[in-house]
């Protein structure tokens, strides 16, 4: 993988944090992918249009995403990151602070490199 690729798909992990914390609709859109699975720590998945629409509505109102030992690897059109982040963030107005490790893919399209999926698990305390 050449270091500008690595660099780009960083950018675009700020970029999504970035636009998860503000609650920016249009930047959501532009970065998720239409076929997206969010599939949260707990378990539950989420399509796109639900997990944007609960970011959207305040559901999820997320105030710190930190993410670490990030790791990219390129494979063709499909780009995955591996880490952990610390998340504080309020569902439905109860404070939560999440420490998961996850796994985050993009795939690249005419239009871009598109977020696709996002698979977390909990690291005990």
């Amino acid at each position: 993988m050449t270091v500008n690729a690595e660099q780009e798909i960083l950018a675009l992990e700020a970029q999504r944090c970035a636009a998860m914390l503000s609650a920016d609709e249009s930047a959501l859109r532009r970065l998720f992918h239409d076929d997206l699975i969010f599939t949260h720590s707990s378990g539950l998945a989420e399509t796109r249009a639900g997990f944007i629409g609960a970011i959207a509505s305040g559901k999820y109102d997320y105030q710190r995403i930190e993410q670490t030992k990030e790791r990219v690897r390129l494979y063709g059109d499909t780009a995955l990151v591996s880490g952990q982040a610390a998340i504080d963030m309020n569902i439905d107005g109860t404070p939560r602070k999440l420490h998961v490790c996850y796994l985050a893919a993009w795939t690249r399209t005419e239009a871009g490199w598109k977020f696709v999926a996002w698979q977390s698990a909990g690291i005990p305390a």
